[in-house]
């Protein structure tokens, strides 16, 4: 298995000093339990709605801050935990979509923090984080 380095652009850094990213590379098992990842789901949107952290809106502020630094508008295109958390917010839950998601889903609503995976055979190249100028290539699909 090829080793995977990810990077961060420097004007990110300049950007938003203070941010750090981590990348975990997991390897699949056989899935013992189908209902793990729906279930901490679930007890995230529970956690959020009746017994949320009292720092998780200042954290979120501050994603906000750096979204507006890097150009976007954080209410057209929030980071992903706040528009996770707006949905449980509006909805009351959110439905599960597969384990792993679920799970990154969970941590991500529960502790108001980006959460993502990536397949890492479908990756080209190494991972980066860079601010986009909309040249980038950008392949979707079901």
């Amino acid at each position: 298995m090829k080793l995977l380095t990810p990077s961060i652009a420097p004007e990110i850094a300049r950007l938003a000093p203070g941010f750090r990213a981590i990348s975990i590379n997991v390897i699949a098992a056989p899935l013992a339990d189908e209902s793990v990842g729906r279930r901490a789901l679930e007890n995230a949107c529970r956690h959020m709605q009746e017994n949320d952290f009292p720092w998780a809106q200042a954290h979120l502020a501050a994603w906000d801050a750096v979204f507006q630094a890097f150009g976007a508008k954080p209410k057209r295109t929030p980071c992903s935990a706040q528009a996770l958390r707006k949905r449980v917010a509006r909805d009351g839950t959110m439905a599960s979509l597969d384990p792993v998601v679920d799970l990154y889903n969970a941590v991500s609503i529960k502790y108001a923090v980006p959460i993502g995976g990536e397949n890492r055979a479908a990756y080209q190249g190494e991972p980066r984080l860079v601010i986009a100028d909309g040249s980038e290539a950008f392949d979707t699909f079901k």
